[in-house]
């Protein structure tokens, strides 16, 4: 293939790419990601108490100030385009280091394009909203880039600093800090295991291993691993975040999607995880035939598969870690295979050659114009509530509380605050303890309880899915609806008036922050 034909075609490829990396939903908490934001930038000053809700019965440990502010910043310069272009720039750092590392490992052009494609694609889910989250996926990337570095000895002082940073970004960093402690341990133990055995062999105990990591690297990473512990504490919370994160972080999120496992989220997900355990098999099958494998880098890899399998949010990270440790593999396994089925070709013809210019400047067009749509809109939802339902409230004006959908918690914080507080929402155990959001999920899906629950709140209005069990039996209690839609009912307490229920025609798209 002509050399201009091969740029074309990767220019195609990398245009299909930007339009996927575009594509951004709002996530149900990102109306109070930035709202939050805004609050800390214009008061230079972190909330320790919380004033959006009137059932909050915890001190606020807010565990993504800083990605929040960088959220609330991006918004005041470009609104939502600005939203959109903040996680490309976080997407694409975390891209560049994957690129990076793969260089580094000596991995070929073709090897780099195939491999930093398979993380893009199967990472997307996790990479598809605004979010702190995506912070964790670049700083997972940067401290799998310096582990996989052959000179990563000299980089290792970055990790101290990452960590300071990351623990007020996300609390991902629990994942980081044990992948950290994961490596150290297995590159101790094969330290001392060569030592051994080149003791009894009466070898030179300061030989370099085949990465080219002198003996001493080990003793370095652990003191690294030490003061990354010790940069956790760089937060506004100091130990305090250490024992809010040992008891909140695990595996009992049941209503939360992305803390399910794979196989609940449907086929496609569970596509994505084992076309990256095919990758990843593939590559070391081919490190242990030709000897080249490293115990850690197994491990780790096989660990985050197990983990990310039963908790769809680290699949991002299983990617990173999938491309970076066993690419290397990958790619000599690949080079491998198009060695040995390296019979000459004949060129393509002038029919050929141009029917796939076309098709590749087709897709050119096509992907920027599909990029250039998605950079203008945080795309919302269908089910995030009806637009009439702001509309409704700001005209009739009303305050109070409000027992509200989990999900559509913050959204009416930055739609109705300071004037009307929730009674939940996405911030979860960082303001409301598990007693309370048991208390409305029985509100929720358990009609008995909702007597005893309306009269521990007193609240003025109630806003919720309209298909939840026996909705209409709160109406024959007394309460007005002020607003019945397909999707939710609004009912308030002594408020008069006719209700509500005309419908704007169902628009293409909404984008944040809507209505």
């Amino acid at each position: 293939m002509m050399r201009g034909h091969r740029a074309l075609i990767r220019a195609a490829l990398g245009i299909i790419l930007l339009a996927v990396i575009s594509h951004t939903r709002a996530d149900p908490d990102l109306w109070g990601h930035v709202r939050f934001g805004q609050d800390i930038v214009s008061t230079l000053s972190i909330p320790q108490t919380d004033s959006y809700s009137f059932t909050a019965d915890r001190a606020w440990i807010n565990h993504e100030w800083l990605a929040e502010c960088a959220m609330a910043l991006a918004y005041a310069v470009g609104g939502g385009p600005g939203l959109v272009a903040l996680k490309m720039l976080v997407v694409f750092a975390a891209l560049w280091l994957v690129w990076s590392g793969l260089k580094a490992q000596a991995v070929d052009a073709v090897s780099r394009d195939f491999l930093i494609a398979l993380a893009a694609v199967c990472a997307f889910p996790q990479v598809n909203h605004v979010r702190p989250q995506i912070f964790s996926v670049l700083a997972f990337a940067l401290l799998i880039w310096i582990l996989a570095r052959p000179e990563a000895s000299r980089r290792l002082l970055l990790i101290p600093i990452l960590f300071a940073a990351w623990v007020n970004l996300h609390g991902g960093w629990i994942v980081g800090g044990g992948v950290l402690a994961l490596w150290t341990a297995l590159t101790l133990t094969s330290s001392w295991s060569q030592r051994r055995r080149e003791s009894s062999r009466g070898g030179s105990i300061g030989a370099s291993d085949s990465r080219g990591a002198s003996s001493d690297a080990p003793v370095l990473l652990f003191v690294t691993g030490l003061m990354a512990l010790a940069g956790t504490l760089a937060n506004p919370y100091g130990w305090r975040m250490w024992q809010f994160l040992l008891t909140t972080v695990g595996f009992g999120r049941a209503e939360i999607t992305d803390w399910q496992p794979l196989y609940r989220l449907g086929a496609g997900y569970v596509a994505l995880w084992a076309v990256l355990l095919a990758a990843a098999v593939f590559g070391a099958v081919h490190a242990w035939r030709s000897r080249t494998w490293e115990l850690r880098r197994l491990v780790l890899v096989a660990v985050l598969a197990v983990g990310s399998f039963q908790v769809s949010r680290l699949e991002a990270f299983f990617a990173v870690a999938v491309v970076l440790l066993i690419g290397p593999n990958i790619a000599a396994a690949l080079s491998a295979r198009r060695a040995a089925s390296s019979a000459p070709s004949a060129a393509p013809g002038g029919v050929a050659a141009a029917t796939a210019m076309i098709i590749a400047a087709a897709l050119i067009i096509g992907g920027a114009a599909v990029s250039a749509s998605n950079v203008t809109c945080v795309r919302m939802a269908a089910d995030q509530s009806e637009p009439e339902i702001v509309e409704m409230v700001k005209q009739r004006g009303l305050r109070g509380r409000l027992v509200v959908w989990f999900d559509w918690g913050e959204y009416a914080i930055w739609h109705f605050a300071p004037d009307v507080q929730v009674s939940i929402d996405g911030r979860r155990e960082t303001v409301y303890s598990d007693r309370v959001m048991q208390k409305h999920l029985n509100f929720y899906y358990v009609p008995p309880s909702r007597g005893a629950f309306l009269a521990e709140t007193v609240p003025d209005h109630i806003w919720l899915p309209v298909d939840l069990p026996d909705v209409s039996s709160l109406v024959a209690n007394g309460w007005t609806p002020l607003y019945r839609g397909p999707r939710s009912i609004w009912l308030s307490r002594d408020v008069s008036g006719p209700t509500s229920a005309q419908q704007s025609p169902e628009m293409a798209r909404r984008c944040f922050p809507g209505p």
